[in-house]
């Protein structure tokens, strides 16, 4: 007997997901939010490198994000430099041992999990999981009826 999908169980299994994965984002003495920073400098085009760019792609305040990147700067995983084309947003670049942390990434365990699914089922899930996403931000943006 097959049992109906239940969403409340579907968001349950959301949930615990991103528990987890939240939770194993304080590896190293990081933040989850530090991780995310890290992987965008160091994945970003070096036109894009600013505080300023990486609140746009979270969709955060600025000023939480400027704490963020002054935290990584004085852990010494992040470098400032002047940008020719914006003397006012100094681009960020990771240094050495900002990359070398990167190593240490946890979320390459997620990356191993949805590796070994099928082919199949992980081309279904980056579909549901990317609509699932884009509503919740349209729902969290106040757009209903969307």
């Amino acid at each position: 007997m097959v049992q109906k999908l239940s969403m409340t169980g579907l968001a349950t299994v959301v949930e615990n997901t991103s528990r987890l994965l939240h939770a194993s984002g304080h590896a190293e003495g990081l933040y989850p939010a530090q991780w995310v920073a890290l992987r965008y400098f160091v994945e970003a085009p070096e036109a894009q490198r600013t505080a300023s760019a990486l609140a746009r792609y979270q969709d955060l305040a600025i000023a939480s994000v400027a704490r963020t990147v002054v935290t990584l700067v004085d852990k010494g995983l992040l470098n400032k430099r002047s940008n020719p084309r914006d003397a006012r947003a100094d681009l960020l670049e990771l240094t050495d041992k900002g990359r070398d942390l990167l190593k240490h990434d946890p979320r390459q365990v997620l990356e191993r999990a949805l590796a070994e699914m099928p082919d199949e089922e992980a081309e279904v899930y980056a579909r549901a999981a990317t609509r699932l996403l884009q509503r919740l931000l349209e729902l969290r943006q106040g757009k209903a009826d969307a």
